[in-house]
C-alpha cells in the first residue's frame, strides 16, 4: 500500500501530500509504525517479490546499491551521482569526494566484491 521502490533503490511510503524515505522495506516499516500509520499487505505475491528484490540489493556497504543499466549492473552511491561497473573505482571515487565508505555488513561487503572480481574477470576472457 502507498509502497514504492525509487530510482535510488530505497523506498517511499507516500500519505496524503507527505512522505517517507528508506534505504530498505524493514526500515521504511518501522519508520511508518514510528509515525502511527497503517502498514499492511495488499498483495501477497507483490509483498514477496518486493522484499526478495531489497534483499538481493543489500552490497554490505552504507549508501552502495546495484542497479541495472543496458550495459549491465552498475554500483551506485546513494544520494549521488558517483556509480561505476566496478565496486573498488566506485569506493576510490567517494573517498575522492570526501564521502563515507562505511561496510555494514563483513559477510555481505565481501560476497559483494567476490562479484565484482568475478564479473571483472569474465570480461578479461
Amino acid at each position: 500500500m502507498n509502497v514504492y521502490q525509487l530510482d535510488d533503490m530505497s523506498w517511499e511510503y507516500q500519505f496524503g501530500d507527505k512522505s517517507l524515505k528508506a534505504n530498505t522495506l524493514k526500515e521504511l516499516e518501522v519508520l511508518v509504525s514510528l509515525y502511527g500509520l497503517k502498514w499492511s499487505r495488499l498483495d501477497d505475491a507483490l509483498a514477496r517479490e518486493s522484499l526478495k528484490r531489497d534483499n538481493l540489493n543489500r552490497t554490505g556497504f552504507l549508501n552502495v546499491y546495484l542497479k541495472e543499466s543496458p550495459r549491465g549492473y552498475v554500483w551506485c552511491y546513494r544520494g549521488s551521482s558517483l556509480s561505476s561497473s566496478s565496486l573498488e573505482v566506485l569506493k576510490k571515487n567517494v573517498l575522492r569526494e570526501g564521502l563515507e565508505w562505511k561496510v555494514t555488513d563483513d559477510d555481505l561487503a565481501n560476497r559483494s566484491f567476490a562479484m565484482d572480481l568475478k564479473k571483472f574477470g569474465e570480461l578479461l576472457f
